[in-house]
């Protein structure tokens, strides 16, 4: 039997593995330049929550900029502007070494501006570059492997991240200091530097020239507003991360700010949700390939709906609550991530190819602001109510994914089409069908697992 980590990659084509040697070294830089170190370093230095909701919310606003990328992705090709933004993002980040002569000649909030500033930068730049990320995925892989790269790369991902947020919370353990935040941010760059020449190595990537005036510029998102399916999915694909972003962003600071857990135990908790996607993602990506991203995004959906409602149960003040708390957090862990696999699934198969980039573009800026929002409205309410607004975040993650899950059945076609009268929905031995379908599936128990094999 092999390791998952083993497993899913050979079950790729030569494209594809190079692929995720490369994202190996990216989600290492990411996780040390705006993981929750980044977070965790804001509260160090005094940033309030609400500036902590804005920075949070940088990545993903910034990929407005997504949206000018077309002409320039056509011209130069994917590979090209991927390496060039790739190295300008790292080189930006490094100011933030700056921090401490900031803090020194003008004062803590000074320190605020630096670590805003850099952060900001990396994300602007990282926007332009990242329009060329999918187009480049949508060449080199088959419809057939979508769902195991994805299920692959997030079983890596998590992978890399447990060792990493371990190795982290070592060296956050007691009461850190500003350099030791700053030795995590060296280690992200350097790994970010790295990941240049594995990038380097994947095929394709070439410019994308086409004699289709419709297909440049501007004129090729209209292509896409033209397709009602693909909107439709585009906009439930928004609801759903958004739901799954009100959990996300408020729970690194429920367990600083409401539980008063120190930054290692966190980034222990934290780590355990990561070994959840781990062990089970594989899984998930199976039954996308065997079922459909539809089912799959509306079974993640509920699990994950279930997890963050669950919450409202860990009082801060009981003994039980940290001894809860890692496992809490591997399931809604787990079901985000599989979502968020369905989800990118579902949208590459989705994806023309007569106007690719329009087609990809749409998709991250549409998601992106989803992300970026929430995390601004999040810092708010928890600014504003504190403990409750927690819980107000917790609530309406849990509602609003209950909502999300039926929209997927709806609107992603990405699989068997929801046949079901309505009614049925209120069919009271539903949720417990439902539940023991998302158990079967995360264990690895469900037909597509075992045809595939271990």
């Amino acid at each position: 039997m092999r390791l998952p980590i083993v497993s899913v990659v050979h079950e790729l084509a030569p494209p594809g593995r190079r692929f995720l040697y490369f994202n190996f070294f990216n989600v290492i830089s990411w996780q040390c330049v705006v993981g929750p170190a980044m977070i965790l370093f804001a509260r160090k230095i005094g940033m309030p929550a609400s500036w902590v909701g804005f920075l949070i919310s940088f990545m993903p606003l910034t990929m407005i900029l997504v949206l000018f990328t077309v002409p320039l992705v056509n011209r130069l090709g994917p590979k090209n502007v991927m390496m060039k933004g790739w190295l300008s993002r790292n080189l930006i980040m490094s100011t933030v070494f700056l921090m401490p002569l900031a803090v020194r000649f003008w004062g803590p909030r000074a320190g605020w501006y630096v670590l805003t500033g850099a952060t900001l930068g990396f994300c602007i730049v990282r926007a332009v570059a990242v329009g060329g990320w999918f187009p480049w995925l949508h060449e080199v892989l088959s419809e057939g492997e979508r769902g195991a790269f994805f299920s692959a790369e997030a079983t890596i991902v998590q992978a890399v991240n447990v060792a990493l947020i371990l190795a982290q919370g070592l060296v956050l353990s007691g009461d850190p200091g500003m350099g030791r935040f700053l030795s995590i941010y060296a280690a992200g760059i350097l790994a970010g530097l790295l990941s240049l020449y594995y990038m380097s190595r994947i095929p394709g990537g070439g410019p994308l020239e086409t004699d289709d005036h419709e297909e440049k510029g501007w004129r090729a998102y209209g292509l896409v507003l033209h397709n009602r399916h693909y909107i439709a999915f585009i906009l439930t694909g928004v609801f759903c991360f958004s739901s799954l972003s009100w959990f996300g962003s408020a729970l690194v600071l429920y367990m600083r700010d409401a539980l008063e857990l120190p930054s290692r135990t966190i980034m222990t908790v934290m780590a355990a949700g990561s070994a959840g996607i781990f062990f089970t993602i594989r899984f998930w990506g199976r039954f996308a390939d065997h079922s459909g991203s539809s089912i799959a995004m509306a079974l993640s959906m509920v699990g994950h709906a279930i997890a963050a409602l669950g919450f409202l149960l860990l009082d801060p003040e009981a003994a039980w609550t940290p001894y809860l708390l890692a496992p809490a957090v591997c399931l809604v862990s787990l079901f985000n991530a599989a979502c968020w696999m369905a989800g990118h699934r579902a949208m590459l198969n989705f994806v023309r190819e007569r106007g690719r980039v329009a087609y990809t573009n749409i998709w991250t800026i549409s998601t992106s602001m989803a992300l970026g929002f929430t995390p601004i409205l999040v810092g708010f309410v928890i600014d504003r109510w504190h403990l409750d607004g927690f819980r107000f975040c917790f609530l309406f993650a849990g509602l609003a994914g209950l909502v999300g899950a039926v929209a997927c059945r709806l609107f992603v076609s990405d699989g068997p089409p929801f046949t079901r009268p309505l009614r049925d929905l209120l069919n009271p031995g539903l949720p417990v069908r439902t539940l023991a379908r998302i158990a079967w599936i995360t264990a690895g128990l469900h037909i597509s697992n075992r045809e595939r094999g271990m």
